[in-house]
């Protein structure tokens, strides 16, 4: 519940509020951070395997793969300094903002992100920040992703996606067979858009603009998807759930 309705329902000031607010969001991602149903982890051997088997169960075409990545931009209060509010610009939008990636296993739950970029990053630049952290965990298994992200060089054969421009030249008999591939992949990859959307659905806060503090916007990033994690295990209200692990 925002600071504008709390006024409007019991009367509070601002000033009495946010203090209790900014408590909150601290007690609640401490808490949930260790918490085993909402924590932010990155699955082990078995957990992977597991949901490869998730996967494979939907989409019979692919037996390595093990989650969905996509982007989010979220809107941001203007600053004061121009250089600081140059980088936070993201021309796309016409806006401040700031760029995150979110990746989704088969069980609905967000097991990596990267928050609280500028507005200005892309997605690719975002994701050479975590590549070589997932290329050390992932082992032999690959995530999906849209043509956003890098497909070659170091992330070749661990973010799947859209064809590559030089699989375009390939014999029609292997392109084929590389198109099947790629159409099971980009099918896979719509399960990361059912999770934004579990995001913004059920967190209006997201959707508003985030305050210039760099700190309290990167609690209230991190609180929403831990309570996502935490809803989807205890709840059990989520889309990619339903679909891969009825």
């Amino acid at each position: 519940m925002t600071q504008k309705y709390l006024c409007l329902i019991f009367g509070l000031v601002p000033s009495t509020i946010s203090p209790v607010i900014k408590q909150m969001l601290h007690l609640v991602t401490q808490l949930l951070r260790k918490h085993p149903a909402a924590r932010i982890t990155f699955p082990d051997k078995e957990k992977m395997e597991y949901f490869s088997k998730l996967l494979r169960s939907r989409e019979q075409r692919v037996n390595d793969v093990i989650g969905f990545m996509d982007g989010l931009s979220l809107k941001i209060e203007c600053k004061s300094d121009l250089d600081t509010q140059n980088a936070f610009y993201n021309g796309c939008q016409s806006d401040t903002g700031v760029s995150n990636v979110f990746i989704y296993g088969p069980d609905g739950k967000v097991f990596m992100c990267a928050t609280n970029f500028p507005g200005s990053w892309p997605d690719s630049s975002i994701c050479s920040k975590i590549l070589q952290y997932v290329s050390n965990h992932i082992g032999d298994y690959k995530i999906c992703v849209d043509q956003g992200f890098p497909r070659d060089g170091a992330a070749y054969d661990i973010f799947v996606g859209p064809i590559l421009e030089k699989s375009k030249n390939l014999s029609p008999i292997l392109r084929e067979k590389v198109l099947d591939k790629v159409n099971a992949y980009i099918s896979l990859r719509q399960a990361a858009e059912w999770g934004m959307r579990s995001l913004q659905i059920s967190f209006p806060r997201i959707k508003r603009r985030l305050p210039t503090d760099s700190s309290l916007r990167e609690k209230i990033i991190l609180s929403i998807v831990l309570l996502h994690n935490f809803g989807t295990e205890f709840v059990g209200i989520n889309q990619i759930a339903s679909v891969f692990n009825p």
